[in-house]
């Protein structure tokens, strides 16, 4: 795996890495997150350990790797109301466009077809902004568009604004009864932006954006001690506790939630050998950002506890 993703999503790239050795990749997958750069950089490396013709080592300079790399092979296509247009518009990803890519699928391939949703845009640069946008370069990916030393082609999640419901709506026969050797990636900043049915045939991968944060897991560790399993009789004092963190330090909910994730991502990482445990991750890091988006919401904070202590029982 490419080194700068498999340092900053070790277990990511690791289940990625074996569910393509073993054939098992989903059909369509969701990354999502507030870095959507890192995310365009991991649904490319998707794509080029799909494509390898060698080892799918990191250095290899295959033709397809290389292709790849420079963002010019014929089978791994950008999506976006900027990128791989045949119509005039430039606010949507419109039917059309479905249209188009789904006419190729008629035709077989000896590729990997590749297929990566997001929003985009032409623009200036802000400070954090240029800080990813060289973190993107180091992991030896190139955008779809070239820059003219003042616009660069930018990434943001896709949305039902810019992926309206009835070019959405045109894909799902192709997402629910995949083409052999074809991928759909959406790249979005919560999954909840896309379209229930695409969300429902797809399978979603928090990328946290990994910033320095300390994330502290000694107020709610004791409760995971047997993870998968959690012990309902301690439901009660679960959310007491997180509660009580809260309130005594002075924090936000979402620092609390964030810790949970962050202890579960840690898990993933010493055991990415046990595919049935990593699942049960993943769909516990999925259920946890539901609960930031109560949050959001501006729900009671005992309340979404609550409710996260009851997935965690009757999961």
């Amino acid at each position: 795996m490419n080194e700068i993703l498999d340092k900053k999503y070790n277990y990511l790239s690791n289940f990625f890495k074996t569910a393509i050795e073993q054939n098992r990749l989903f059909h369509s997958i969701i990354l999502y997150g507030s870095n959507n750069l890192i995310q365009y950089a991991m649904a490319m490396e998707i794509a080029r350990q799909l494509n390898c013709l060698e080892d799918r080592r990191e250095d290899c300079n295959c033709q397809n790797c290389r292709w790849i790399r420079e963002n010019k092979h014929p089978s791994v296509l950008t999506i976006s109301k900027i990128d791989n247009k045949s119509d005039s518009s430039k606010t949507v990803i419109s039917e059309e466009q479905i249209n188009t890519i789904l006419d190729t699928l008629v035709n077989s391939s000896d590729y990997h077809r590749v297929f990566i949703f997001c929003d985009a845009t032409m623009k200036h640069l802000t400070d954090n902004e240029e800080k990813e946008y060289e973190e993107f370069k180091l992991t030896g990916f190139n955008p779809p568009q070239n820059s003219d030393n003042e616009n660069f082609w930018y990434p943001t999640g896709i949305n039902t604004n810019c992926f309206s419901t009835v070019a959405a709506n045109a894909m799902l026969k192709s997402i629910e009864e995949p083409s052999e050797n074809v991928h759909f990636i959406f790249l979005t900043n919560n999954k909840e932006d896309l379209l229930q049915t695409i969300i429902s045939r797809s399978q979603a991968f928090y990328m946290a954006d990994t910033k320095n944060i300390e994330y502290n897991i000694d107020f709610f560790k004791q409760y995971f001690n047997s993870y998968p399993n959690f012990n309902k009789a301690l439901a009660l004092d679960f959310v007491n506790s997180l509660i009580n963190f809260q309130y005594d330090n002075n924090i936000e909910t979402t620092y609390i939630l964030d810790c949970i994730q962050y202890y579960l991502i840690k898990l993933a990482e010493n055991n990415f050998e046990n595919s049935r445990l990593l699942e049960i991750i993943q769909q516990d890091i999925n259920e946890i950002q539901k609960t930031k988006n109560m949050a959001k919401a501006y729900i009671k904070e005992q309340n979404i506890y609550e409710y996260l202590s009851f997935y965690f029982s009757k999961r």
